[in-house]
């Protein structure tokens, strides 16, 4: 047995080595919290004390303007101020502050300031606050100087997007509103700007039309005062948006639709340049920015004529008889018959028990294409279409541009409708009818386009290719580059001069069903008319009711669409006035617009 002195010994030594051992801990816990943090940690805290001693502003660029063709600006920006104060202010002195801007701007909204202000104050918030975004330059002139007087609240420079033609071109335009947290989640940059585009080529284009931002990194002291630049990115200046639209010309095409519906295109065959582009009504975009008020948005929604609606693109109508060029075309090539063929065209054709009559109650004796054309007679396609059969007719009217997107440079176009049996049959579960043929042959029926699709295909008949419409000619200082398609065969395109023939003889033959509303022109005009129906006539009725005495909204459609001149053709012109009774109402329209490229020496 060994001593109790011994016993005591060993249990010393183990409480001794204990103790050691947590010793030791303790300082190797330490020593590897003083390298974390002295070495481990010294880029996180570097970074940490740059962001305490540096400040990064974001510079925003200027909006781009948007310009016609001539440099006549279309969408600018209007100069003014903001008004800001600074953060942190207490209750009592944000209400006295509150209370001072109003003084200078009776109308200014003291719960709308109030709120603005506490949306964004905060104990991390060390920049002044935005709750004024604009003050016109003329109204805060007068009284800069008194208010920059005042330490709290602050006054920069601002602008606000405006239209200075408030109407003209509205729907091509569009306009500008307050970017809002999706359009913010899309476009980060519109989260500076505070606008994006909402509709029309400020939409379209917005990416370019807002530039690209820049920032400026500056070192700020203990109170967040700026000593010095210390690296600057400017932002992207050009992005001015010049536009195919001449200014002279759409002004003549609003004068001639002050009182009526409508759109008005006039389009380069060629390029596809859009000289004038009218829906009709239109409406004052100015009223759009900073926001619309309650009693305007409900007069334009209750408007019956639909003058928020974009007539050019997004409206689609019966096109009566300006498709029987295309019509004509497919007979042409699967009917069995050339331009010479003569065929009798009496007063009306029977199917089924039913009577489809001809537009001339005496019929048009014989007739051959030309003829068919430029008077218009409804039989001769009633006739012709049960030989080509719809799918061919069809095919042959898809090929020019109908049943799909021109390509034109503007949000949510319409496709439109070329209806044949397998659409009939996807659409409403029945089977297709050789009534729905003639109709169909005719522009009626279930056949629906844009008037931006009669512009396309006419100046497919004019130029031999099917362009792309656009309004875009310059992105700054690069210009814009649109293509055109070689969509018709060659059998096709050896036919277009006889529809063209017929088109010209429309307007120039004392039959001809333009001859006489297209007197005066300049230039030897290729056009043809249009009347497209909105209601149906009952088979009863052998002499229809003149549509003056019907009511408005039950009167036909008018179109008549052109191209100029007629030998070595340049431009294509269609107007379509809604509830025009007849095409040829839009006659002196054509003469006017024929004769204004003339006088602004488009044409020669």
């Amino acid at each position: 047995m060994k001593p109790v002195w011994v016993l005591r010994m060993k249990k010393l030594n183990i409480r001794y080595k204990i103790l050691i051992s947590i010793f030791i801990l303790v300082w190797i816990a330490l020593i590897t919290k003083i390298f974390v943090i002295t070495i481990k940690s010294h880029e996180y805290f570097e970074k940490l004390a740059q962001r305490n001693m540096t400040k990064k502003e974001i510079l925003v660029p200027s909006r781009g303007q948007i310009l016609d063709r001539n440099g006549e600006p279309l969408a600018i920006n209007e100069l003014g101020f903001s008004i800001l104060l600074n953060p942190s202010l207490k209750d009592k002195e944000l209400e006295k502050q509150i209370t001072i801007i109003q003084s200078f701007f009776p109308n200014a909204d003291s719960s709308e300031i109030t709120k603005a202000y506490k949306k964004q104050d905060s104990i991390y918030n060390h920049s002044p606050i935005k709750v004024i975004n604009f003050i016109p330059y003329v109204q805060m002139q007068k009284i800069y100087a008194q208010m920059i007087q005042n330490p709290d609240i602050l006054v920069e420079p601002a602008t606000k997007r405006l239209y200075p033609n408030t109407l003209s071109a509205s729907h091509v335009i569009g306009y500008v509103g307050a970017a809002d947290e999706e359009d913010i989640q899309s476009d980060p940059v519109s989260k500076y700007t505070g606008i994006i585009g909402k509709t029309g080529l400020e939409k379209e284009y917005n990416l370019f039309l807002q530039g690209q931002i820049g920032y400026r990194v500056m070192a700020v002291n203990a109170f967040n005062q700026e000593l010095e630049v210390l690296e600057e990115q400017k932002p992207e200046t050009q992005n001015d948006l010049v536009l195919s639209l001449d200014m002279r010309l759409q002004e003549i095409a609003d004068t001639e639709f002050q009182d009526k519906e409508g759109a008005l295109i006039v389009m380069d065959i060629h390029t596809g340049e859009l000289l004038v582009a009218g829906s009709y009504p239109e409406y004052n975009l100015n009223d759009f920015v900073g926001g619309i008020s309650h009693t305007k948005w409900d007069a334009l929604r209750e408007n019956i004529y639909n003058p928020l609606l974009n007539k050019l693109v997004n409206a689609l109508y019966p096109p009566g008889s300006v498709v029987k060029m295309g019509v004509g075309l497919a007979f042409l090539e699967y009917a069995g018959i050339n331009e010479n063929t003569k065929i009798d065209t009496p007063p009306y054709i029977e199917l089924g028990g039913r009577k489809f009559r001809d537009w001339k109650p005496s019929g048009h004796g014989k007739s051959d294409l030309t003829k068919a054309l430029r008077e218009s007679v409804d039989v001769y396609f009633y006739k012709l279409s049960q030989n080509a059969g719809m799918n061919n007719i069809a095919n042959v009217l898809r090929q020019m541009g109908f049943g799909e997107k021109t390509g034109i440079d503007i949000p949510n176009e319409f496709i439109g409708i070329v209806p044949d049996p397998e659409w009939k049959m996807k659409r409403y579960g029945k089977v297709w009818y050789t009534g729905d043929t003639v109709v169909t042959s005719i522009g009626q029926g279930a056949f629906l386009v844009t008037p931006m699709q009669i512009a396309r295909y006419t100046a497919l008949i004019a130029g031999g290719s099917l362009p792309t419409p656009h309004f875009a000619k310059m992105f700054g200082n690069k210009a814009a580059d649109y293509e055109s398609k070689d969509v018709l065969n060659d059998f096709q395109k050896s036919k277009l001069a006889i529809l063209r023939k017929g088109m010209y003889e429309a307007c120039s033959v004392p039959t001809g069903t333009a001859y006489r509303r297209t007197r005066g022109s300049k230039v030897p005009l290729a056009c043809k008319t249009g009347t497209a129906q909105v209601v149906q006539i009952p088979q009863e009725v052998k002499v229809r009711m003149k549509e003056s005495e019907m009511e408005y909204f039950r009167r036909s459609h008018a179109w008549i669409t052109a191209f100029v001149p007629y030998k070595n053709p340049r431009y294509a012109i269609t107007i379509l006035l809604e509830h025009g009774q007849s095409g040829g109402n839009g006659g002196p329209i054509l003469v006017k617009m024929a004769n204004a490229l003339y006088d602004f020496g488009y044409l020669e």
